[in-house]
């Protein structure tokens, strides 16, 4: 236990050490820092909300439209635990994967910027450059885009019992993801943006005096 606890410090350090060097680098060369990050209480709250109109939608969609060719499953009590155990194990891995893939795609320094972790039982991943607003948005947003939206389509093609899970699952968990990105927007055009190592959201950095509230 002892030894498990001293690599998750070990690899939250290579994750906050870049940060800080990030943080005193755009400092020094003249950026005003704004802290936009929540609490966990409050991405959660605010994750959902972002969340319901999607699941809703497709909700009713599944209802009105696709439940007459729907493939029910028939596990129950445990069975149907593990099965949605395993879709969001698999589900939360290759979203933690997707924000990678866009941050390295899109930003300058490709894959030697993005850090993976394990929180809490949690895998996570951010990225250790300042990037412009549409490269952030492109690693912000791949989960909603990829998995979220993709799950949707899973639903259309093989609507049931798996599909539904898939669908709620992937666009609950790019709930945080959608408070983010709405936030980001609300910056001015030519703010960078460095990703938040260990808590929700992100730092602002602009050489121009701007207000901004969460």
């Amino acid at each position: 236990m002892a030894t498990r606890k001293k690599m998750q410090q070990s690899s939250e350090e290579a994750g906050h050490k870049p940060f800080q060097a990030l943080q005193l680098e755009l400092q020094k060369a003249g950026y005003q820092e704004q802290n936009i990050t929540f609490s966990s209480a409050r991405a959660i709250t605010l994750g959902l909300l972002c969340a319901l109109p999607f699941v809703a939608l497709w909700g009713v969609i599944y209802r009105l439209f696709l439940i007459d060719r729907a493939q029910l499953s028939d596990a129950g009590g445990s069975a149907f635990y593990i099965m949605v155990l395993i879709i969001t194990a698999v589900s939360v891995f290759v979203h933690e994967l997707l924000h990678g893939f866009g941050w390295a795609i899109f930003g300058k320094k490709g894959w030697t910027a993005i850090h993976f972790n394990i929180s809490a039982l949690m895998p996570t991943c951010t990225c250790q450059a300042a990037l412009t607003k549409r490269q952030y948005l492109a690693g912000v947003l791949a989960p909603f885009l990829v998995l979220g939206l993709g799950s949707a389509a899973f639903l259309l093609i093989y609507p049931g019992t798996v599909s539904v899970v898939t669908m709620m699952v992937n666009f609950v968990a790019a709930g945080a993801d959608l408070m983010i990105a709405i936030s980001v927007c609300r910056q001015p055009k030519d703010v960078l943006i460095a990703d938040h190592p260990s808590q929700a959201g992100y730092m602002a950095y602009s050489k121009i005096d701007v207000s901004y509230k969460k």
